[in-house]
């Protein structure tokens, strides 16, 4: 259009410089030049405004779209943190001191996710289910010096195993960047544990070997997930699961303590670090 209305203003100066006044045949008058002018400009104008309109119109991008199913895996890390507490000092009698104590435990984790997103607005709701391995190690014996003068020889355990996880997800998109929080609930094939062998009097050569599951739990997260592709997505997340306290049973073996019952109660809390890799469909 800047070059029509300028191509009328180079038309409108040759114009100035000729001589074209001519009589009117039905006026007997002359033409005004910037009456001339004026048609010469209006037909530019028009001419370009057409292609204007004929000239495709750009494409105007689109938000990200968080709806649909997803599958992909993930690896990270792990630290634990469970009490143990001793109130029979390995059956003996209750004249014995309660035993309190601590024991840490990490390790790596792995394994893969699914769920399906549903997007409204910037709004994103969702559902996840994920199972994979919890590599958890960590051992402590009891601290301090049991009545008769000898050191504890017993020892917490935790042990790590499978777990499996189904939380919702609620998340706010900023375009290919999804904020999110989730929750559900944890279930675990890891395990924790009490082993005390005993040489000494009174218990003799008796043997205390137990150990449980801690099975169901809940849990916790929040994470960062972005969109680099229209198919692949890249996250980073931190998980909470705590299962709770427990009471770990079994009986000693062989010796003066044989076939008495123990009961050692425990509990295992887990905070955890992931990053993980999803394909969108």
């Amino acid at each position: 259009m800047y070059s029509s209305i300028m191509g009328c203003v180079y038309c409108f100066a040759w114009i100035g410089d000729e001589q074209y006044l001519r009589p009117d045949p039905m006026y007997g008058g002359a033409m005004s030049r910037f009456g001339l002018v004026g048609i010469i400009l209006i037909a530019g104008v028009s001419a370009s405004s057409a292609a204007d309109l004929m000239r495709p119109a750009p494409a105007v991008p689109t938000a990200f779209d968080w709806t649909g199913a997803y599958v992909g895996l993930h690896l990270g890390y792990g630290w634990g943190d469970s009490d143990f507490v001793d109130s029979e000092y390995n059956g003996a009698p209750p004249y014995f001191p309660v035993v309190n104590w601590s024991v840490d435990s990490d390790g790596w984790l792995g394994g893969a996710q699914a769920g399906y997103n549903f997007q409204h607005g910037a709004a994103v709701f969702g559902v996840e289910g994920e199972i994979g391995y919890l590599n958890l190690r960590g051992t402590k014996v009891q601290p301090g010096l049991d009545p008769y003068g000898f050191p504890y020889d017993g020892y917490g355990k935790v042990r790590g195993g499978w777990y499996g996880a189904i939380s919702a997800r609620l998340g706010y998109a900023l375009d290919r960047t999804l904020i999110y929080v989730k929750g559900g609930a944890v279930y675990s094939g890891a395990k924790l544990g009490f082993l005390d062998t005993c040489t000494e009097d009174p218990c003799g050569n008796t043997t205390i070997s137990i150990s449980k599951k801690v099975e169901w739990g809940y849990l916790l997260g929040a994470g960062v997930e972005h969109a680099w592709t229209d198919n692949l997505t890249a996250k980073i997340e931190y998980a909470y699961m705590d299962f709770g306290r427990s009471t770990i049973h079994g009986l000693g073996y062989v010796g003066g303590w044989n076939a008495v019952p123990f009961n050692i109660r425990s509990d295992l809390s887990v905070h955890s670090v992931r990053l993980g890799i999803n394909y969108k469909f």
